[in-house]
């Protein structure tokens, strides 16, 4: 494959201060320590999923958050709401960066920062250039990245997994640690663990899919809801009852969605 990028709207907040790494090991679902480069997810006390960010930490210590589905502002007003005595302070860079997606082969443009993702089933990299740089591959667009997401089964925040949903439910468990210590919606999390207490999971589908669609029995009970498709195939979030090669009306349903780890 080519090497292929689509612009994107990226958010990029610079986190810093002296309470920098302890604040956010504190508040998201990874764990920070000894890695470089993670992905993160962002969690309200009941474990459901406000946000999703790489995070990178730099040569000078501070933090950079790369957020693909919220503005600055948003993302910052999450990320800080829990600051009280910290020495912590998130500044919006978005507009020191052209903001990429870039896949197919490895890109290598001057000047440039390359953040390796599984995030869409296919070799590829979030990456910044310089304002006014040349695009580093040849031109495509976000739903054809897309589309190849939805083929490979892995799920998306928050078009999959959103604030009404648990990340396990949505193949995310890659994103969680169960074993770091004490961080917003850890609790949940470690119960999610312990009791495996789903009622519903994130399955690939195939047939008439189309996002928002309800699955339903052959008596009328709804089961399930696609959250994303491209042609003939999607992510549905459905009940755990149902299971791998049912049909639900012209639907199949198929192996449970899954985010790769690092």
């Amino acid at each position: 494959m080519s090497l292929r990028c689509a612009k994107a709207d990226t958010a990029v907040v610079r986190v810093t201060g002296e309470d920098a790494a302890a604040f956010l090991q504190g508040q998201c679902s990874a764990d920070l320590r000894g890695v470089a480069l993670t992905d993160a997810l962002w969690l309200n006390r009941k474990g459901r999923v406000l946000a999703h960010t790489v995070i990178a930490k730099e040569a000078d210590g501070s933090f950079l958050l790369l957020c693909p589905h919220l503005g600055a502002a948003e993302l910052i007003a999450i990320l800080t709401a829990n600051v009280i005595a910290d020495d912590v302070v998130a500044v919006d860079e978005s507009a020191l960066w052209q903001k990429w997606i870039v896949w197919g082969v490895e890109p290598s443009a001057a000047g440039a920062k390359a953040y390796a993702t599984r995030r869409y089933g296919v070799a590829a990299w979030d990456v910044l250039t310089p304002v006014g740089a040349v695009a580093p591959g040849e031109p495509a667009t976000l739903a054809e990245l897309d589309a190849l997401r939805v083929a490979a089964g892995v799920p998306a925040v928050p078009a999959d997994c959103g604030a009404n949903e648990f990340p396990q439910e949505c193949g995310l468990e890659a994103w969680v640690s169960y074993n770091k210590g004490c961080y917003l919606g850890q609790e949940v999390m470690a119960r999610i663990q312990s009791m495996g207490s789903l009622r519903r999971i994130l399955r690939q589908v195939s047939g008439a899919v189309s996002v928002g669609q309800e699955l339903k029995s052959p008596e009328g009970k709804v089961l399930g809801t696609v959250r994303s498709a491209a042609g003939d195939v999607g992510l549905a979030l459905v009940s755990v009852d149902v299971p791998e090669g049912a049909v639900l009306g012209e639907v199949r349903i198929g192996a449970p969605a899954q985010m790769a780890a690092r």
